[in-house]
């Protein structure tokens, strides 16, 4: 067996979608060969929390937990100050949080988690010096975990793969105060891709926008390997009761958290017109957002009169999430809107894909409204559509009533493609190339 050295700061007992790329992929990677030695925090300092995750970490792997000032901390020492922030599994404000980005961005290059990752890179070194570590892999965020593979790599050269969730330069929540900032963040990109040995990423068109970024890098550096799903858990969500409800209310789900995702706001006046337009649908049709939410302030909502209408539940642990998925009508899916559409995802579109119910998308075009309309999961509204938001709603809703709801079969060729395992055995495979010392 050999040793896969991981520097991942979301892990459990954190929840999140990234969580599920990494504990996935040191899960599936052990019948693969590799077994993983986790370097992960030892503070529960982060919103979203799913000890439930703890079970599936193979029992092969090591897992160092070490601490260092992050902004999760920064957050919960507000809280016990009396300046709330976010409530766990909850909500988050989004005018203060919005204030503490700023000044991060300002003070902090790259990220609020350096005093994580310099931890990290000591406790990630002690083990090195131990013996038996055949590769590194790093994954953002924070992208102050590949400055510590890159100075792992500086030091050891072991191979390297930097994984990148979301693009450094250029993510969702990119807004680099000065040109300095920018440069200096950019700078540091550039360090990390040129030195790893792989870069994988988690769509096609990420792909190409880093090929076309770094044009003096080989192109077949830059990998696509995209999130997933694991048919496992959907045979444990199964296990559990039909929903007695289900045939009272049309329920649209969206699962996970609601943060940077503007997208929603075309949802609730879409919802709005349904209701006037159809009085039924005020007793059937149900909301349902189930995660954290950062977009929706409590006082926004009597704007579109949804009342009871709309609910917003807090995080769940993943399987209950899947649950959930079941028993829901259908599924909403949110893009953040613009440029970031084109390049990305959220890693949860997979599960929706695999869960045979259908996906309301509302995002610009790009990977996943491709992928949508490719596989016939769903429908894809352009974001401010609300009129075709509603019209499909009321057909949806409508063809329900009558018996025949929606439904969405993905094609098992392409599910398996999908499958966690599989796309561990990728991610092995490109670990066994780089270990062999295959240039790129």
């Amino acid at each position: 067996m050999k040793r896969l050295l991981v520097l991942a700061y979301f892990f459990p007992p954190l929840g999140g979608g990234g969580c599920q790329r990494t504990l996935k992929l040191v899960r599936y990677l052990e019948p693969q060969g590799w077994r993983s030695t986790v370097v992960t925090t030892r503070d529960r300092d982060y919103w979203i929390l799913d000890p439930t995750l703890e079970s599936e970490i193979p029992g092969g792997a090591e897992v160092l937990r070490v601490g260092g000032l992050t902004a999760g901390k920064l957050l919960r020492a507000l809280g016990r100050a009396g300046v709330p922030v976010q409530e766990p599994q909850g909500r988050r404000r989004a005018r203060p949080l919005g204030a503490l980005r700023a000044i991060q961005r300002w003070a902090l290059v790259p990220d609020a988690y350096g005093g994580w990752a310099r931890a990290a890179e000591r406790a990630a070194e002690s083990r090195i010096g131990e013996g038996g570590i055949g590769a590194v892999w790093t994954t953002s965020s924070p992208e102050s975990a590949h400055l510590a593979g890159l100075a792992l790599k500086k030091r050891h050269r072991l191979p390297w793969v930097a994984d990148f969730r979301d693009p450094w330069v250029g993510r969702v929540t990119y807004r680099p105060p000065t040109p300095w900032h920018d440069a200096r963040n950019r700078s540091m990109e550039r360090r990390v891709v040129t030195a790893a040995d792989r870069v994988t990423v988690v769509s096609e068109a990420m792909a190409a926008l880093y090929r076309k970024r770094y044009p003096e890098i080989p192109p077949e550096r830059f990998i696509c390997l995209p999130n997933g799903f694991d048919s496992d858990d959907w045979l444990r969500a199964d296990r559990a009761a039909v929903d007695p409800d289900a045939p009272k209310r049309f329920v649209l789900l969206h699962a996970g958290q609601l943060a940077h995702r503007p997208t929603v706001r075309t949802l609730l006046e879409a919802a709005r017109l349904v209701r006037d337009r159809d009085p039924r649908a005020r007793g059937e049709l149900l909301l349902r957002f189930m995660g954290g939410n950062e977009e929706i302030d409590p006082g926004e909502l009597g704007r579109y009169g949804l009342g009871e209408a709309l609910e917003l539940l807090p995080s769940q642990p993943h399987v209950e999430s899947l649950v959930s998925m079941r028993r829901a009508a259908s599924l909403l899916l949110l893009g953040h809107g613009g440029s970031a559409d084109s390049l990305l995802y959220t890693g949860k579109l997979y599960e929706y894909l695999s869960s045979g119910r259908p996906v309301l998308a509302i995002l610009d075009e790009g990977p996943a409204a491709e992928l949508i309309r490719s596989t016939g999961a769903g429908a894809v509204i352009r974001p401010g559509d609300a009129e075709g938001a509603a019209s499909t709603l009321l057909g949806w809703l409508q063809a329900w009533r009558a018996g025949k709801g929606p439904s969405a079969q993905v094609s098992p060729a392409l599910l398996d493609r999908w499958e966690r395992r599989n796309l561990a055995a990728q991610a092995s495979g490109i670990l066994s190339e780089i270990a062999s010392d295959k240039p790129c």
